[in-house]
């Protein structure tokens, strides 16, 4: 008889389970100290208040941020949806031609920092000196302002087009999915086009619109690059930026700047709510095709080559042409209204800032090390955390399941706000070093592994792994061995886009960082605070580089489509 060989040591539940807790641990900590701040009159621990929570709604300022912070979320997020939700209808679902390459350059913002979208529509949509009003301002003959990017509509529009892919991959994978047997019933009984679309074809995506707008909301709400450039620069508030300021003023008010992000705290939770809802209720919305169904092409008739042109331009606004103002203005001596002449051309700016700048190289170094470590991080917590919960299916697997979306709901400057205040006053801990960055970005991060890792798992027969515990080998080796190559596509590319996000993030560590742990993204800011924007172009584009070196390396090993 067939020895009966144990599925799980004792000491692998141990070990896996000690993981989990302090990985929920990791998770609820920072989210409890923010409560705990907001209603402590000084430090935590300190006599019961509500001064902070009174004052967030009895200021002026914090009344206009909070106002602010609302028409820029629904500006932003309903543009991002607009714009992400057309292209992925036309580029995936219609006749349209150059549809594939419109999706392409859909999610080239995903690769690209925050930054480089508001140097490049600083440059190209400054009212003195963008590129967009001086040619009209020469067809003219006279100074025209055209477009002004210093104002709200300039940073809804600006956001919009950097949540754009986020709208886009969610709801493409959607309609790519989508069956054709209750769409050509539809066409039988004699629906039109504009009826089909609306009754058929974007009703059977709900639960991937809902889950898309929830994530935006969240993301916009959270946003602190974009208002604290150009929207400081305009003299616009949002809580974002109003609690950096309250957390960096003399003498600094961390209690309020607790309320602003426990406000931020509590949409977010609410947001991540409603998305598990509607994506648990996903499978009303399902349909199974049979051997080899595909999505019929909607036909769009004659207007086939305007909505190209149309998508085009919107594909190429949210990124190629920010990048090539920033290219451009890279090579200028000065940044100025009629600069763009063959004598302002140069090569100083990266002579300056790649070999004279002393905070560059240093700060490349953090940023690197922090991305490789959290990266790789993440992605090996995700595997432990999703062995646990999918394999071992321990007790603690449904509590782990909802931490690790905890952070999906937690805006950056809020979960920052968060780690600073529960490790602040911890002697002896990691306040002050690279270290608490690092736990900040696998904090926030691992959300992302996790859903990866977890698809993947998800995808392998346990027959392997029992197969594998048969001819001797322990649970390590099994790993090694069965699990983690047949996981490889899925594990690269969790692990390229992390390491992508965490060199560009700015709104989580803004907060936790000194000048002997600044990173590249906040050194953007200093930059950019000075006002040399043509240096700043050129560190701009080195942040863009050593994010996207990896990419080009690992991309064709890599795989990005989780369930």
């Amino acid at each position: 008889m067939l020895r009966s060989w144990p599925r799980f040591p004792s000491w692998n539940h141990l070990v896996l389970s000690m993981i989990s807790i302090l990985t929920i641990l990791m998770v609820s900590y920072p989210v409890a100290s923010v409560v705990l701040r907001s209603i402590s009159k000084e430090d935590i621990g300190s006599d019961f208040t509500l001064e902070w929570i009174v004052a967030l709604f009895d200021s002026a300022r914090s009344r206009e941020a909070l106002l602010n912070t609302i028409l820029y979320t629904a500006g932003s997020s309903a543009l991002a949806m607009m714009v992400g939700v057309g292209l992925a209808f036309v580029s995936t679902r219609t006749d349209m031609p150059g549809g594939r390459w419109i999706g392409v350059l859909a999610l080239l913002p995903m690769l690209v920092p925050p930054f480089i979208l508001v140097v490049g529509w600083v440059a190209m949509a400054d009212p003195s000196a963008g590129f967009i009003n001086i040619l009209a301002s020469l067809a003219m003959g006279s100074k025209v302002t055209l477009v002004d990017v210093n104002g709200m509509a300039g940073i809804i529009w600006i956001t919009g087009l950097f949540l754009t892919p986020y709208v886009y991959l969610l709801v493409a994978a959607g309609l790519r999915n989508s069956d054709t047997a209750v769409e050509e019933a539809a066409r039988v009984s004699g629906a039109g086009r504009v009826r089909l679309l609306t009754t058929i074809i974007l009703p059977l995506q709900r639960p991937a619109l809902l889950a898309a707008l929830l994530l935006v909301v969240i993301m916009s709400a959270g946003d602190f690059i974009i208002p604290s450039t150009v929207g400081l620069k305009a003299r616009i508030y949002l809580l974002p930026s109003l609690i950096w300021q309250n957390s960096n003023s003399f003498p600094p008010r961390p209690g309020l700047a607790a309320a602003q992000a426990l406000l931020l705290l509590a949409v977010g939770l609410l947001c991540i709510y409603f998305q598990r809802r509607a994506l648990s209720r996903g499978s009303r919305f399902t349909l199974l095709g049979g051997k080899g169904a595909t999505a019929a092409p909607f036909r769009l008739g004659k207007m086939r080559y305007p909505l190209a042109a149309v998508s085009m331009v919107f594909a190429l606004c949210s990124s190629v042409f920010p990048l090539l103002a920033v290219g451009s203005m890279a090579f200028m001596k000065y940044w100025a209204p009629y600069a763009l002449t063959p004598k302002n051309f140069t090569l100083a700016n990266f002579n300056y800032i790649l070999f004279e700048y002393p905070q560059v190289w240093p700060s490349a170094r953090h940023s690197l090390f922090l991305a490789l470590l959290g990266a790789t991080g993440c992605v090996l917590l995700a595997i432990a955390l999703a062995w646990y919960v999918i394999r071992m299916r321990g007790r603690l697997s449904r509590l782990v399941d909802y931490a690790v979306v905890l952070p999906l709901g937690i805006p950056g400057i809020a979960l920052g706000i968060g780690i600073l205040n529960a490790w602040i006053l911890v002697p002896g801990g990691i306040y002050g070093t690279l270290w608490i960055l690092l736990l900040a970005y696998i904090t926030a991060h691992i959300p992302v592994a996790m859903q990866f890792v977890a698809s993947a798992l998800h995808r392998i027969h346990t027959e392997l792994e029992d197969a594998s515990r048969v001819a001797g080998h322990s649970w390590l080796g099994t790993l090694r061995r069965i699990d983690i190559p047949l996981m490889r596509p899925a594990l690269l590319g969790s692990w390229l886009l992390i390491y992508v996000v965490i060199l560009r993030e700015i709104s989580l560590v803004i907060l936790l960082y000194n000048p002997s742990t600044i990173v590249l993204s906040v050194g953007l800011m200093d930059v950019w605070s000075s006002g040399f924007y043509t240096e700043l172009a050129v560190y701009s584009l080195l942040l863009m580089v050593l994010g996207l070196l990896p990419v080009a390396v690992l991309w064709k090993f890599a795989r990005f489509g989780t369930t």
